[in-house]
């Protein structure tokens, strides 16, 4: 597992690194959760962007 920290244990009572556990889907739908207006927020310079190109 490399330098990454222990801090969860699975369904089986074995340790994971929280890197494992907190992939990048399951961090944007915490972050979404936590500030809805962040998905808003993000869609809107999405189109910003697009509509500069």
């Amino acid at each position: 597992m490399g330098d990454k920290p222990i801090s969860f244990r699975d369904k089986d009572g074995n340790f994971v690194s929280a890197a494992d556990v907190w992939n990048a889907e399951k961090l944007e739908e915490l972050f979404n959760k936590l500030n809805p207006n962040r998905k808003l927020r993000l869609e809107r310079e999405k189109l910003a962007t697009s509509s500069e190109n």
